[in-house]
């Protein structure tokens, strides 16, 4: 048993369903293995212990479908389950929609609002906004973003994890050519971070970034929910 990007049928779209019944997949079960699913594949593999590669094998599988009685075995070298923080469940849903800058004069209704949260309260989706649609999922959360369209202001969110310490949906700050960029942690490994984020590939998308630009790892002060204001 194995399912992985690029592949399709039945039981691609059963397991799309099933991650859609635990809050993971966002989009349209269709039967096609594609990013999204991908990206589901890897937050559900995370919260449960297994190996996080985005492909469905037979542990994979067993997790998802697993018998009441019966107990997933989680790969040793994968820290314990944990739970999927709020602000990440709702960066899925934006992935599911395909959120995108829309070419032309045309604005996504979606991207320009996310601006709207921040002091700078852009009007179009060309202006850089991977930190404030960051402060979009934050907020629909029920927590208190930086308020502000700077990825770097994250640097000051909340608590650092120490080094080693990152988990899943964590915010990670990193740098890159032309200033700096924010994003929620999914994955790694020897080269570079798997980030589920705004305005990668002018889109929210999942992209890896070398571990040379990761400058923080942050979490929420308290590990609970607090209500903006």
């Amino acid at each position: 048993m194995l399912l992985k990007q690029g592949m399709g049928g039945d039981k691609v779209l059963k397991v799309q369903k099933r991650l859609q019944e635990l809050g993971f997949f966002s989009g349209t079960p269709r039967g096609n293995f594609g990013p999204i699913t991908q990206a589901a594949v890897r937050a559900f593999q995370a919260a449960n212990g297994l190996k996080v590669d985005g492909l469905v094998g037979d542990l994979t599988w067993g997790a998802l479908f697993v018998p009441v009685e019966e107990t997933p075995q989680p790969d040793p070298d994968r820290p314990p389950p944990g739970e999927i923080p709020p602000w990440l469940m709702e960066a899925l849903k934006d992935l599911g929609k395909g959120i995108a800058e829309i070419p032309g004069s045309q604005h996504h209704p979606d991207i320009v609002a996310a601006h709207q949260l921040t002091a700078l309260k852009a009007a179009d989706d060309e202006t850089p906004w991977c930190s404030s649609i960051m402060c979009a999922w934050i907020e629909r959360a029920g927590f208190k973003s930086t308020r502000s369209a700077a990825a770097a202001s994250w640097r000051t969110w909340g608590r650092e994890l120490p080094n080693g310490a990152q988990r899943l949906g964590c915010i990670v700050v990193m740098t890159r050519v032309g200033g700096n960029h924010v994003g929620l942690y999914l994955d790694e490994d020897a080269h570079g971070v798997y980030l589920l984020g705004g305005n990668q590939g002018n889109r929210v998308s999942v992209r890896r970034y070398a571990w040379a630009n990761i400058t923080n790892f942050r979490w929420e002060k308290s590990d609970s929910v607090k209500k903006t204001g």
